[in-house]
């Protein structure tokens, strides 16, 4: 073997050996990586599960109130409505008593004026 052809040989082989550590170091990035994005895909999902958790509390916290105030509302219109009906039918009663013991007086008084 000539001296270029030993040369070029050992870089040759020289390159290999760094090929393989490159590749190897390459290896080990990677699964740092792959690692590394695990636990921050974990550590994120842990977190969007809790805040999940506390939005749904709230949600049914404030669902509870809204349905508890309506209902108060709900009375309150009801109580309401039912005293105004009360007061109109009393109302309404009371005119229809004066109106009918106006007609009752108009034809007391057309009867007698026919009897007489």
């Amino acid at each position: 073997m000539t001296l270029i052809n030993k040369y070029i040989e050992r870089h040759g082989q020289q390159n290999i050996k760094k090929k393989k550590i490159l590749a190897s170091v390459k290896q080990v990035v990677e699964a740092e990586i792959s690692k590394q994005t695990k636990l921050q895909t974990a550590a994120v999902e842990a977190r969007l599960t809790a805040v999940s958790g506390t939005l749904n509390s709230k949600l049914n916290s404030v669902r509870k109130n809204l349905k508890m105030e309506v209902k108060r509302e709900n009375e309150k219109l009801a109580a309401s409505l039912t005293h105004q009906f009360r007061t109109d039918n009393e109302k309404m009663r009371q005119e229809l008593s004066v109106d009918l013991q106006t007609e009752v007086q108009n034809r007391t008084k057309e009867i007698r004026d026919l009897r007489h």
